[in-house]
């Protein structure tokens, strides 16, 4: 559907959604509006040209009964859904294709609904952000197992919409795995409850959380989710070690994963990352590479595979460090937010190899970003025992656009060395790579698209995503297609000129910097100054 602001202001539509939920909770405002054709990436123009971005409307339910009830004039009168949370995502997955409602689930589904302390779990609505849930937990006396790297912002619904993979994954799995049941509100406006409360889903038939887990929004839209928890730990510790560089820390990596250590986190931090950490006044070291491990659990037990680590790093050429450079690694582990502190953006690639190709795909990513005269950096984590999730990123200079769109080639890039590496790309497929999904699957994309046809016929739950590229003129772009432009971007990209954003942005902000110390210094307390 694709009718405009003045299309919509006295249409019947509008006055059943104000019926439905309230005036309050429903706008055609275009200068709302527009805040939502975007997420955390930029946007180039031709894509604005191709897909309309910009919804129709925008509404803020309160409750799940309010999205079934947003969902139901949808289906009636046939307009597009698009699920949205706090958009920390930057494939536009939570951006409309075609415009029609948009539902802003953070703007008034963000409050944690119980805590059972008996059953060890935790319901939240959907938008309440994952650093909300976490710290709810902990201060009951529990620990919520794996989370986004972004999870200070990022909402609980949109991590899982995606399947991601974050911070304790490794011990606890990723974003279905900690679900025990979901409240789920599907296209013709039901409200469907994916698992049970209090136990396990084993042996009920199909699993209906994991149908919806990774689904991008696709087939429903996820109103609540009940977690389950596991007791506080007595310790949990953060270890730094280091290493000449990232390539070097593959031995070590390998034989952690092959040992019985229980370890909670491995993280991982390149040298360009800490070189822009430094020019940013966040650290006052540089590191060839920071592996970061953490432990958690009773303190003997964790001691005793400190140990243990320590032995392993050392034989393979790792340098323990200060304890406090483990703590300062953990404290910053929302990774994605760091450059955003000197004023420039950032785009993150998520890409997965076996473990034992870390050390070939570590050099060939550099030799990638060398080419395209990319500024950024390597970080990521262990996803599991054989499976390193890199999360290469570039910065940019929000203010200039062009070098940056031309460098989301380098993500396509990027997933083209994971599978010459035994991997994948990851991160989802949203909007922009929805096409991919048909190479990724083989014969399982069959199975995918069959389970979005029996449970959205009418396709009105965030078309345009994750199982396909169609534009609003009705041309499916294939993957051939998006190959080719990703590689003509990849060209343009590779004869500009070489980045340089951070060294000017850093300089500024040192500048800014001193100037609030200056004022700050001179600055005259307004009630002594009155009794002066």
């Amino acid at each position: 559907m694709s009718a405009t602001e003045d299309s919509y202001e006295d249409s019947s539509v509008i006055e059943k959604l104000n019926e439905a939920i309230g005036k309050d909770r429903v706008t055609i405002s275009k200068m709302e509006r527009l805040l939502y054709s975007h997420d955390m990436a930029p946007l180039p123009k031709e894509a604005q040209v191709a897909f309309k971005v910009i919804p129709d409307i925008v509404v803020r339910p309160q409750s799940v009964e309010d999205v079934s009830a947003v969902v139901k004039i949808a289906a009636e009168e046939g307009i597009p859904i698009t699920p949205r949370g706090a958009s920390t995502w930057g494939l536009a997955g939570a951006t409309p294709a075609f415009g029609g409602i948009l539902i802003d689930m953070l703007g008034g589904m963000n409050k944690i609904v119980a805590i059972d302390e008996q059953n060890m779990t935790i319901t939240a609505q959907a938008g309440c952000s994952w650093k909300q849930v976490y710290d709810a937990a902990w201060e009951a006396g529990f620990l919520l197992g794996s989370y986004p790297s972004s999870f200070p912002s990022a909402t609980i619904a949109g991590w899982t919409s995606t399947a991601g993979i974050g911070i304790a994954n490794y011990k606890y799995g990723s974003a279905g795995d900690n679900i025990r049941s979901m409240k789920v509100v599907i296209p013709d406006g039901s409200i469907v409850t994916t698992g049970f409360e209090t136990v396990t889903d084993n042996m009920s038939g199909y699993n209906l959380n994991r149908i919806f887990v990774g689904a991008e929004g696709t087939l429903g839209v996820i109103c609540e989710i009940t977690f389950k928890l596991t007791p506080r730990p007595e310790v949990l510790r953060p270890i730094a070690y280091s290493f000449e560089s990232l390539d070097k820390a593959e031995g070590a990596l390998c034989e952690i994963s092959r040992s019985r250590i229980n370890v909670l986190h491995i993280g991982f931090s390149d040298g360009n990352h800490f070189k822009m950490q430094k020019k940013a006044g966040i650290i006052d070291h540089e590191f060839g590479t920071i592996i970061l491990v953490a432990l958690e659990g009773y303190e003997s037990i964790v001691d005793i595979e400190e140990k243990l680590l320590d032995e392993i790093m050392a034989n393979n050429g790792g340098k323990k460090e200060a304890a406090e450079i483990g703590e300062h690694e953990w404290e910053e582990r929302c990774y994605e937010f760091r450059c955003r502190k000197v004023g420039l953006g950032s785009v993150p690639m998520e890409v997965i190899v076996p473990v034992h190709s870390f050390a070939k795909m570590t050099k060939d990513m550099y030799e990638l970003m060398d080419s395209m005269k990319m500024e950024g950096g390597i970080i990521g984590i262990m996803a599991d025992r054989n499976t390193a999730m890199f999360m290469p990123y570039y910065v940019y200079n929000t203010e200039s656009m062009s070098k940056s769109v031309s460098s989301l080639s380098f993500n396509f890039q990027c997933g083209e060395l994971a599978k010459a590496n035994g991997g994948r790309m990851l991160g989802g497929f949203g909007l922009f790579f929805g096409s991919l999904l048909s190479q990724v699957r083989g014969d399982g994309y069959k199975i995918e698209t069959a389970i979005k046809k029996a449970i959205d016929p009418e396709e009105i739950m965030n078309p345009g995503k994750l199982l396909g590229m169609e534009t609003r003129f009705g041309l499916a772009v294939t993957p051939e297609m998006l190959g080719f432009g990703m590689s003509a971007l990849s060209a343009l990209k590779k004869i500009m000129g070489k980045d340089n954003n951070f060294d000017k942005r850093a300089e500024a902000y040192e500048l800014e910097e001193l100037e609030k110390a200056k004022l700050e210094q001179y600055k005259v307390d307004p009630l002594k100054q009155e009794k002066n």
